[in-house]
């Protein structure tokens, strides 16, 4: 009798025993990786209100961007302005990740005649955490 109770009970304890594993195993399948940002679109979203959308900002107000020796310079300074602002301009280090930093900055680098390098989303981090050059220990050659 014994025997039988357990081979009735075989299929319910191979069936328990396989959804705990189902439920304690990592996923096999890795998850979806964050979809491409778009620079333009990261840009549009929280910078031409007041640098436009032609990067000529409002003068005496706003500064432009286009053609502008201070962002087309080491990525360090620009990155450091959006970080902490200045002047008017308000900090992003608690609003935007290092990822949508990285495409505001390199659509702000690449276009309206803009050819500087892009700006990764590792240099952002470095000026972030510290273990980039800090912006203010260069001369900086704009007036923003």
């Amino acid at each position: 009798m014994t025997v039988l109770r357990i081979l009735t009970c075989l299929p319910l304890l191979t069936a328990g025993i396989a959804a705990v594993a189902q439920t304690t195993h990592a996923p096999t399948v890795a998850a979806a990786p964050e979809p491409a940002l778009d620079p333009a679109r990261v840009f549009t979203d929280n910078c031409s209100a007041c640098h436009q959308v032609d990067g000529k900002g409002i003068e005496g107000a706003f500064p432009a961007l286009a053609g502008d020796k201070f962002v087309l310079g080491r990525p360090e300074q620009p990155i450091h302005v959006v970080l902490e602002g200045r002047g008017g301009m308000p900090t992003f280090k608690a609003d935007l990740t290092d990822a949508q930093i990285a495409a505001a900055l390199t659509h702000v680098r690449t276009s309206w005649g803009n050819t500087a390098s892009p700006v990764t989303p590792d240099a952002v981090a470095a000026v972030r955490s510290g273990d980039a050059p800090k912006a203010e220990a260069t001369k900086i050659i704009s007036a923003h």
